[in-house]
């Protein structure tokens, strides 16, 4: 027993040895796969294959690209459905150009909140967009150009509070304008007056939904997208009753009913104050893996 228990200890050892070798060795081969694959490295940041060192080196921090200037795709791939659609809409509304939205491949599985890909020179663009998202990471694919693709994961709840936008000036409004009287030419007044103030005009004529309107000064008519034109309309015409539809688009209406006479006079209305300026975006480069 004496002589033959090293033995055995060192047999184990051994087999313990080889054992953790095949297994770097399965990960090594497997590794490539996932790469290749359609889930491929969302798939090995799902696993937690893949992490990022800092070395103690600091970031970088330099000026973010303008928001407007790269194009973002948008990709869901976590279990609330219509969260691509959700969070492309939101981000328009930030400044950024969202040029699709839809559902990941089936298949792709990301752990964490969101993973936005990108290519060498989309890092600032994917850094910046990776900032809306509370745990997001950006990862190069090699991609081309500076578009990003954003993945929204298992672990995604919402992006970070921010500001509104301040509202629309009248001049990015445009306004189609409808008459319901039996006043001839109404419509055509109210286009004038709406122009002089720097509103643009779309069609102009009789309301092709026919409403009746005895007792009401004006309807405005907008959709999801049009609610701050809409409330920017409101304010040169009080009296105006809000009414949205499923319009798409930020394009509005105004249908004139008996009660209109003419657009609040302009010393009138009431104009919001302007936000202070915000200081210059930064996104931190992190530092290079050796």
């Amino acid at each position: 027993m004496g002589v033959n228990a090293p033995r055995d200890a060192a047999t184990t050892a051994s087999r313990t040895y080889r054992v953790r070798q095949l297994r770097r060795l399965a990960v090594l081969v497997t590794l490539p796969g996932l790469l290749v694959g359609g889930a491929s490295i969302a798939a090995a940041y799902g696993v937690g294959l893949f992490h990022r060192g800092h070395g103690g080196c600091e970031p970088v921090t330099v000026p973010a690209p303008v928001r407007d200037s790269f194009d973002v795709t948008v990709l869901n791939a976590a279990e609330t459905a219509g969260e691509a659609k959700a969070v492309a809409k939101e981000f328009t509304r930030r400044g950024f150009r969202v040029d699709a939205y839809s559902n990941a491949p089936e298949g792709v599985y990301i752990k964490r909140s969101a993973m936005v890909y990108h290519g060498p020179e989309g890092l600032d663009q994917a850094l910046l967009v990776a900032k809306q998202i509370p745990d997001a990471l950006a990862y190069d694919d090699g991609r081309a150009g500076e578009s990003v693709q954003v993945v929204l994961g298992y672990g995604f709840r919402s992006l970070i509070a921010a500001p509104p936008p301040p509202p629309p000036e009248p001049d990015e409004i445009k306004i189609n304008v409808y008459n319901t009287t039996w006043r001839a030419g109404l419509a055509g007044e109210a286009a004038r007056e709406l122009r002089a103030r720097a509103f643009h005009t779309g069609t102009i004529g009789n309301d092709p939904n026919r409403a009746f309107l005895p007792d009401d000064v004006a309807v405005i008519r907008f959709g999801p997208d049009g609610v701050e034109q809409a409330t920017v309309l409101r304010t040169h015409l009080p009296g105006a009753r809000m009414q949205q539809d499923e319009r798409t688009g930020t394009e509005i209406d105004i249908v004139l009913g008996n009660g209109f006479d003419h657009l609040l006079p302009l010393s009138e209305v009431v104009i919001p104050p302007k936000p202070p300026p915000t200081p210059p975006e930064t996104v931190a480069r992190p530092c290079a893996t050796e």
